[in-house]
């Protein structure tokens, strides 16, 4: 039997949405936000084609993830790691990182102010939200590398560059203690080992933190059956509290929009809607309907309201190698013998040997905490193949910088129970 055809509430909220007049929670006092962040037209635009870029991220590593399995990922952060390295390409190669990335037709000083821009502006939002983002280069020690590379990368995405002898035990610890420490120790690994012929890695940290605009009283918080895919349940903590949201409800999905502090950052979750739920529709299905053009229209329809909203606290762990994902979005050429990374350097042929991508996400009572590393390992081309409301069902969930809508971080939270995937 279909749990959504047992749960009538959960057409208008998925959440218990209860308009009746309750006991205010825990409101987090406002205070003067930080800047706003001011985009030019093209940016706008950009953010737009990153959207669709996660989306189609998210899509992709949906489809393939275990069945019941949490996914989270930042495709933000991925971006940045390809966004640094596409300053290395150059010809077809270039070509497929615009394609993949959504820039086509923008210049790449374009490209690089509007990174900059993000990584300048976004963490000086609301002062009670911490967003860190860190990008670095770590190349081979004797590694003939094109000073324009380094600085494009250094001036446009604030990048660290160190020569590291990669022969050295020392090596990875190097890297990974870097990226354990932007993270605040969420991520503490990125590599395991560093190949003979592994000339370069282009790696980005992020770290979000932020208090609900109104949080969950943890007096609250108890135990209640959350329902799985296949129908059965497992026991989760669920927090209540009377909260301001914003809301849009169709036949084919219902969106939740959670504001964190000072309305610039929010946690949006999406559920499917009546025609979906009762046809037996799944929430993988929902999401491989999902599209840029769809998430846009759902944003532009949430609406204010107040009530009751209950759902779990819940804490995982994800990580993957995209590069058979990327491959499938069109950056397979990058992964190849055929790249053409001839900005990074003329003296040594390269490619892309892996882009690993690790997150992290913590949501409790008091807000978020998220985290996200990606690794882009760029070795020395040798002969050889290519390397190619109550939310007690599963959801889709992301955080989103409210006012250009940017998308930080995306996922989907299948068991509430499960730590890492």
């Amino acid at each position: 039997m279909n749990v959504y055809r047992k749960t009538p509430l959960y057409l208008l909220c998925s959440l218990i949405i209860c308009f009746a007049s309750c006991k205010k929670g825990n409101k987090v006092t406002p205070q003067n936000p930080g800047k706003s962040l001011v985009l030019t037209s093209f940016e706008q635009q950009k953010v737009i084609a990153d959207n669709a870029f996660s989306i189609r991220l998210f899509k992709n590593l949906d489809s393939a993830n275990g069945t019941g399995a949490n996914l989270f990922a930042s495709p933000l952060s991925v971006s940045f790691a390809l966004g640094m390295t596409s300053n290395g390409a150059n010809g077809a190669t270039l070509s497929a990182f615009k394609n993949t990335l959504n820039f086509a037709g923008l210049s790449q000083d374009q490209v690089n102010a509007y990174y900059n821009n993000l990584i300048t502006n976004l963490p000086e939002l609301d002062p009670n939200t911490t967003l860190n983002i860190a990008n670095s280069i770590w190349y081979r020690q004797g590694f003939s590398v094109l000073p324009a590379f380094l600085q494009t990368n250094t001036t446009n995405f604030q990048a660290q560059v160190q020569a590291l002898d990669f022969s050295s035990p020392s090596a990875v610890s190097t890297i990974n203690n870097w990226v354990s420490n932007k993270t605040s120790g969420k991520i503490p690994t990125i590599i395991n080992n560093i190949p003979g012929n592994a000339m370069m890695y282009l790696v980005n940290a992020m770290y979000f933190k932020s208090s609900w605009a109104e949080k969950f009283d943890p007096a609250k918080t108890k135990p209640q059956p959350f329902y799985l895919a296949d129908n059965s349940t497992v026991q989760a903590n669920f927090m209540t509290g009377t909260v301001d949201f914003n809301y849009y409800l169709s036949e084919k999905a219902n969106v939740y929009e959670l504001p964190y502090s000072n309305n610039r950052y929010s946690m949006v979750i999406i559920t499917p809607g009546s025609s979906l739920s009762e046809s037996g529709t799944t929430l993988s299905q929902l999401a491989a309907g999902l599209d840029s053009l769809q998430w846009q229209t759902w944003m532009n329809g949430l609406k204010p309201n107040k009530g009751v909203v209950t759902m779990p606290r819940f804490t995982f762990s994800y990580s993957n190698k995209l590069n058979n994902a990327l491959t499938d979005l069109g950056l397979g050429i990058a992964f190849s013998d055929q790249a053409d990374f001839s900005l990074i350097s003329q003296a040594t042929k390269l490619q892309i040997s892996e882009v690993v991508h690790k997150a992290f996400v913590d949501v409790d009572e008091s807000g978020t905490t998220a985290a996200a590393a990606t690794s882009v390992g760029v070795i020395a081309s040798v002969a050889g193949p290519e390397y190619n409301p109550t939310f007690d069902h599963p959801f889709i969930f992301a955080i989103r910088e409210m006012n250009s809508g940017l998308i930080l971080f995306i996922g989907t939270m299948n068991n509430p129970l499960l730590t890492g995937n």
